[in-house]
């Protein structure tokens, strides 16, 4: 005698029980917590650790940069920008429409190694003769920087030039894409083996990370202690600048010469704010 079920009937009659179970199981399940893959700044331990160390520093701005999102602290202070200011000299230079498409001379490539690598000021007024102040104008335009001033009040020193943590790291992050591609590597390969000025950044360097900086310092003065950085790895980027004005240890204690940076409490403050902004970089992290 034929079932009066068809097919149809049967499996719905199977499945029905079996779905309905494991739907309440689902369901009294507690919900897995999100976890965002993609790697961000410790800001908070960055911040805090600004705020205890501006009873001996006027002022620290910095800002951190993703394709994407941006943390920035006191992002807007303008501060001046000693040889922070070298990696637009360059970037300026080889813009110049007589040299972006054509093969550097020694010359200019001695000039430009010792700007860059061992932060030479004879070779930058070599470079920066070429540029003008006017040039840094139309680079920060083509970048968008809202509050760069070039050369300083009195427009008369490239080293006086006005930058903030906001603009600078707008600037690094996409840095590449302003570099002309005929001295894309050349520039970014600088900016990677800096000889004078290697604290701070240059002391953490996050695995698997290629990490292009400049610093600028007081050259004894105590005015500022900067650094600017651009880090990279499988076409993900990260722009950063750390700016800080009038670095004293104390009242009592004045910075040293120009070779020893503004002293070891500004090269502290350098390292241990990137130290905590970059924390858990690594290998390994996805950054959008």
């Amino acid at each position: 005698m034929a079932s009066r079920w068809g097919i149809g009937a049967w499996k719905t009659a199977i499945l029905a029980p079996v779905l309905a179970a494991l739907a309440l199981a689902l369901g009294a399940a507690p919900a897995a917590a999100y976890a965002d893959p993609f790697w961000k700044p410790d800001y908070k331990a960055a911040k805090d650790y600004a705020r205890q160390r501006h009873h001996n520093i006027r002022i620290i701005g910095f800002t951190l940069r993703t394709p994407s999102s941006t943390w920035s602290y006191h992002g807007t202070s303008m501060i001046t920008a000693f040889s922070a200011i070298k990696v637009m000299i360059l970037t300026a230079y080889l813009r110049r429409g007589d040299v972006r498409d054509r093969s550097l001379s020694s010359d200019e490539r001695y000039n430009l190694e010792q700007m860059i690598e061992w932060s030479n000021d004879s070779a930058t007024w070599h470079i920066f003769g070429h540029v003008h102040c006017s040039g840094l104008d139309k680079l920060a335009r083509t970048v968008g920087m809202r509050h760069f001033e070039s050369c300083g009040p009195n427009h008369d020193h490239w080293g006086r030039s006005l930058i903030d943590s906001d603009d600078q790291s707008l600037f690094l992050r996409d840095l590449a894409k302003y570099l002309p591609s005929k001295h894309r590597s050349y520039a970014l390969k600088l900016l990677e083996t800096i000889k004078r000025g290697n604290w701070g950044i240059g002391e953490i360097h996050p695995s698997g990370w290629h990490v292009h900086f400049k610093s600028g310092w007081g050259c004894g003065t105590g005015q500022a202690d900067n650094q600017v950085a651009l880090l990279t790895r499988n076409g993900m980027r990260i722009g950063v600048a750390v700016l800080m004005k009038d670095v004293y240890p104390d009242e009592n204690s004045r910075p040293g010469g120009c070779y020893n940076n503004d002293g070891p409490y500004g090269q502290a403050t350098l390292k241990g704010l990137f130290k905590r902004l970059l924390r858990g970089l690594g290998k390994n992290s996805l950054v959008q």
